[in-house]
């Protein structure tokens, strides 16, 4: 007998796009350490003002964690699709 399954899908490990990525999940943060810590976080504010509308708004505060410095940048995007944009060329 040939019964199919009210389950089966024809495409594999399909997951709706919206069950992932939230519509309001714009801010990205990101903890840079070592002695190049700065100049990444240089670079990583250019490129921000370069995706989507180029209105990121970026912050940052100098943290310790165990005895080392670390800087927390905040950036926060228009939209998730900037975010995504960002991590996919930054990470």
């Amino acid at each position: 007998m040939n019964e199919k399954d009210q389950y089966e899908s024809l495409a594999c490990n399909c997951v709706e796009v919206g069950t992932i990525i939230r519509e309001d999940d714009t801010v990205l943060t990101i903890d840079l350490s070592g002695a190049n810590a700065e100049s990444r976080f240089d670079t990583l504010k250019e490129e921000a003002t370069k995706i989507g509308s180029g209105n990121c708004k970026i912050t940052s505060e100098t943290v310790d964690e165990n005895g080392q410095t670390v800087i927390r940048a905040m950036f926060d995007f228009d939209c998730t699709a900037e975010k995504l944009i960002f991590q996919m060329k930054n990470g």
